[in-house]
């Protein structure tokens, strides 16, 4: 499995141009919402004392009274966007099952969309381990988007058990009927500790077996989604131990990333080089952030090619402009 994680962290990093590319689509996308939410701070704070109050770190006055006179994006401009906090309050909501609210909401919504178009090219360039067109990559993920798209239908039926009914009953009905009779808050934790421990066993499940469906639809050219699924669960139930384990070692990466940005997260300071240091120190984990993102994929794609022996070899043909074999060689290739 460690062979399966270098080797996933190869393909990644000798992949620059796909990186750059997801990064820059990000920022992009982001740009808009800075633009809209900086105009509005502006506009509310004017030229006022408070405004040079809050260049020298934090006026809790003036947050309530922005956050009580917002709406829609401006209301997302809380404490909990600073640093750290924010990927705590990420956590957070994930582990207690609270879904998006608002303009996060569509936000997510359009993120969601946005990945399962690029996924597909993803999958495809990570496995072929070379530079691949930039019509070849954008072919890929628009012929994998529409499979992609059925996938993510049946993938949002499991979390919707899992987070509606599963997570309810775990951490609601159930946990509200046995701590009635515990008298001491440490068992309480404790007991809520195996609950959630519970639950991300069962969500490393089906995260596992979409991971491996999506794999498996690319690297085999499948065009029946539930077809890949069950392949999926073929391939795991073969390998419960092995897949599990690399899983968890991309999880211990991730892990690792999140401890080396609450090092280095930025707080509180004031405008100038600080607030310059901070935004390099939030786009540093950005990136670090899509690597490990990739790096599941990545491994996850090295050690089922190894198994069965598709170690160099994807099913679909890469896509051609203009359709002729030695149309790559003639031009020349992008990463």
């Amino acid at each position: 499995m460690i062979r399966a994680l270098l080797d996933g962290l190869r393909r990644v990093l000798t992949a620059p141009a796909l990186l750059a590319g997801i990064y820059f689509i990000i920022l992009l996308a982001t740009i808009p919402m800075g633009f809209v939410l900086h105009e509005s701070i502006a506009s509310h704070l004017g030229a006022s004392v408070v405004g040079d109050a809050l260049a020298d770190g934090v006026a809790d006055g003036w947050w309530d009274e922005f956050a009580a006179q917002s709406s829609g994006l401006e209301r997302t401009f809380v404490p909990s966007v600073i640093g750290f906090a924010a990927v705590l309050s990420n956590l957070s909501a994930i582990a207690d099952g609270t879904p998006p609210q608002g303009a996060i909401a569509a936000l997510v919504v359009v993120y969601m969309l946005a990945w399962v178009f690029l996924v597909g090219g993803v999958i495809d360039r990570l496995a072929r381990q070379r530079r691949v067109t930039s019509a070849g990559f954008f072919s890929a993920c628009g012929i994998y988007f529409f499979r992609f798209s059925r996938l993510a239908v049946l993938a949002g039926l499991a979390y919707w058990a899992l987070f509606g009914v599963v997570h309810g009953w775990l951490f609601t009905d159930f946990y509200s009927t046995v701590i009635r009779d515990i008298t001491t808050e440490r068992d309480a934790f404790l007991l809520r500790a195996v609950f959630y421990a519970i639950f991300g066993s069962l969500l490393l499940i089906v995260n596992l077996i979409v991971d491996y469906a999506k794999i498996r639809a690319v690297v085999e050219d499948r065009r029946s989604m539930i077809g890949a699924l069950l392949a999926s669960v073929r391939f795991i139930r073969r390998r419960p131990v092995a897949t599990v384990s690399l899983y968890l070692l991309n999880g211990t990466v991730f892990v690792l990333v999140l401890a080396g940005y609450a090092l280095l997260a930025p707080g509180v300071g004031t405008a100038g080089p600080e607030m310059w240091a901070g935004f390099v120190a939030g786009q540093v984990y950005v990136i670090a952030r899509l690597v490990t993102k990739l790096l599941f994929y990545a491994s996850q794609i090295s050690y089922f090619q190894s198994e069965l022996a598709h170690a160099n070899y994807v099913a679909a043909p890469q896509p051609r402009w203009p359709e002729s074999p030695a149309a790559e060689t003639i031009g020349g290739v992008t990463s």
